[in-house]
């Protein structure tokens, strides 16, 4: 089966992009940086086994922090062994690397990508027909989280399409 990921394997080995691949890029339905962490992917795939039952969807990128998306029930194989593999992935990008599953609950995403800060709980608020989400962090975890606070929030709300804000109790 293999490494899948956003762009084509004759790309991922060739280091250049097909007709296909490259209009992908210009409908902006693929980033540079998910071709970017595509092909170091492959590059680790290359030396490590276990990554050819992962499903890379996309990559987001906020203040320090990369968050790929794999598919669902792949970040054992994502993470690796011991974490070997994140942690090469985010030794080459020179930055911290956070891994969520496609299709998961607003709790979920919050608590993988605030790894190791703990969320208490999602509120839901309803005023003037608008929803809001609160992700509730501990006050002193403040410190613990993997990238600046309005990063966060702008990367959850991204991903979920919905209006999120992290609170501190």
């Amino acid at each position: 089966m293999g490494l899948r990921t956003p762009i084509c394997n004759v790309c991922l080995r060739s280091g250049i992009l097909c007709q296909g691949c490259e209009n992908k890029l210009k409908e902006g339905r693929i980033s540079e940086l998910d071709i970017k962490i595509s092909r170091t992917l492959f590059e680790i795939a290359q030396k490590r086994r276990g990554l050819e039952k992962i499903n890379f969807k996309h990559a987001i990128s906020t203040s320090g922090l990369i968050v790929l998306m794999v598919g669902k029930g792949e970040i054992r194989f994502a993470v690796g062994v011991g974490g070997k593999v994140v942690r090469e992935l985010e030794n080459q990008l020179q930055t911290k690397i956070r891994l969520i599953e496609e299709g998961a609950q607003t709790r979920k995403l919050a608590q993988d990508i605030l790894t190791p800060a703990k969320v208490l709980g999602v509120n839901v608020l309803y005023s003037e027909g608008k929803e809001e989400h609160r992700v509730r962090v501990p006050r002193p975890h403040l410190k613990r989280l993997p990238a600046n606070v309005k990063g966060i929030q702008a990367l959850l709300t991204k991903l979920t399409n919905k209006n999120i804000t992290v609170v501190f109790e």
